[in-house]
């Protein structure tokens, strides 16, 4: 028994001639033809349906929800990375300045209870003495004063604020480069701001302390006299700001459906606990 003689693609898509088939090999090529050619019209037919969105019609609302849902996460995840990586950078500035402003606080304190206390003592020496005192002119007896006390040493604390003053000006220009969605661009508008104040009460407080301050040629304190005004030093002016910047976070990451466990925010971790991360 001789079973058909199988057709290769090579034959339809190559004409040759009829040669002993005669037309019957014609009308093969033209059937194979028009096959090709349906299954061609059906695959263009599907395509477009699928560019058209035709055939994902199926899907069911919560289907397409959560469809939306990960594009929008997709989207959020990579700037919120960028901005945590930063606002991070912020915080760690931050520890350094809070604990040089409580030393430097400190040390002040020190300095005006010891200086007040010397000034009572002189005080207390001058009336003890004072017929002695009365109209003595050059020849006035040598008594024994206590000696002022030096102005504090607060070189380190010095130190660390001008480096909290050079980070977060870099900070300032690296966010000044990123460009957030709509979603995310309030909570760097805020880091910016934070970031900004903290640098400003940095370099307030730096010139603040040089004024207070006599050095000598050896970059330390001299002695001096005067009452130092704690008050004329800068405290945290970001932290309000802060608090909006974490507020409106927990909003987004909760909008976002996002966990908040893994991110130094309020209800999340806090790795440092000496900073305002999770403050509200």
């Amino acid at each position: 028994m001789s079973f058909p003689r199988q057709v290769h693609i090579q034959e339809i898509l190559a004409p040759k001639t009829a040669g002993r088939d005669g037309r019957g090999g014609t009308r093969r090529r033209g059937v194979w033809a028009a096959v090709i050619g349906l299954v061609v019209v059906i695959g263009l037919g599907l395509g477009g349906l699928r560019l058209t969105g035709a055939l994902g019609a199926d899907l069911t609302p919560a289907q397409q929800r959560t469809a939306e849902l990960e594009r929008s996460q997709a989207e959020l995840l990579p700037q919120l990375e960028v901005l945590m990586d930063a606002r991070a950078a912020f915080f760690s500035g931050e520890r350094r300045y809070l604990p040089a402003m409580r030393r430097i606080r400190a040390a002040i304190r020190t300095y005006n209870l010891r200086l007040a206390a010397v000034e009572q003592e002189i005080d207390e020496i001058s009336r003890a003495h004072a017929a002695r005192l009365r109209g003595c002119h050059n020849r006035c007896p040598d008594l024994d004063y206590p000696a002022y006390p030096r102005l504090p040493d607060l070189s380190p604390e010095v130190a660390d604020l001008k480096r909290v003053a050079i980070r977060t000006a870099q900070l300032h220009d690296q966010l000044l480069t990123v460009r957030g969605t709509a979603g995310i661009e309030m909570s760097y508008s805020e880091l910016l701001s934070a970031v900004d104040l903290l640098g400003q009460d940095a370099k307030d407080n730096l010139v603040t302390l040089h004024e207070m301050r006599y050095p000598s040629r050896a970059g330390i304190y001299a002695g001096g006299a005067a009452r130092l005004r704690i008050g004329t030093l800068n405290g945290n002016n970001a932290v309000p700001v802060v608090r909006q910047m974490n507020t409106h976070l927990l909003r987004l990451l909760e909008r976002s459906h996002l966990p908040v466990d893994s991110y130094d925010l309020p209800g999340g971790r806090d790795k440092f606990p000496g900073d305002h991360s999770i403050s509200q």
